[in-house]
């Protein structure tokens, strides 16, 4: 296998009217996007074509920004369509992608760290992500052609990125790293993440998690990675 190089991009949490240049910031051929672009469909469509000039791929999760105070389902499909009129642009939305002998896979799972964003229909599109993970994951074990496994989430994937501060209400709810258990062939090397404000680049067990939020910091450059 050779070597493949990804730039992180995540939780932009663009307004309309903010502006996004990402003009000689590229540093990999591939870029993954964990989830949070707007929650303005335009803004999201404008962002990524604006990124569909530096890269030779687009990997994108949408995150929980991108759903609220819309129909999941439906804003699942305007999703879609738009990331369809952009040749370079992969929605990871119940698709896996290989590269190399790399497979991608993503899932929203739906950011519960705040209360007031909980209610039947997040945790019901958080359990269903959760089982597709492992599902895919499980799946992959016994695919000759997949080597590694990437996973992007736009949330949290386990208790101990919380680093102690874990929110009480969460502490009982199940987590992306479920899938884990799947992994029988130890194919899971990252896992990329958004959802918080703090950066985190750090290996638990065998896989490396790395995020990359924007937040409106600035500078804001690219998180590089090589698989």
């Amino acid at each position: 296998m050779v070597d493949i190089g990804f730039d992180i991009i995540g939780d932009l949490n663009l307004e309309p009217e903010d502006s996004f240049d990402w003009e000689g910031k590229p540093t990999s051929l591939y870029c993954i996007i964990a989830g949070n672009i707007s929650n303005d469909l335009r803004t999201i469509y404008q962002t990524l074509s604006h990124l569909n000039k530096f890269y030779q791929g687009i990997l994108y999760i949408p995150g929980l920004l991108e759903y609220k105070g819309h129909d999941y389902d439906v804003r699942t499909k305007e999703i879609s369509v738009l990331c369809k009129k952009l040749p370079k642009v992969a929605l990871l939305y119940q698709h896996v992608v290989i590269i190399d002998g790399i497979a991608i896979v993503g899932a929203n799972c739906y950011n519960a760290d705040n209360p007031d964003d909980i209610d039947s229909e997040l945790v019901r599109h958080r359990l269903n992500d959760i089982a597709y993970l492992n599902k895919s994951v499980s799946k992959l074990q016994t695919h000759l052609d997949v080597k590694k496994i990437i996973i992007v989430t736009s949330c949290i994937p386990r208790r101990q990125l919380y680093f102690g501060k874990i929110p009480d209400h969460v502490e009982d709810h199940i987590y992306p790293d479920y899938c884990l258990m799947s992994d029988t062939e130890m194919k899971i090397t990252h896992w990329i993440f958004g959802g918080v404000e703090s950066f985190t680049d750090t290996v638990i067990g065998a896989v490396k998690y790395i995020n990359n939020p924007y937040y409106k910091k600035r500078p804001y450059w690219p998180k590089r990675f090589i698989v």
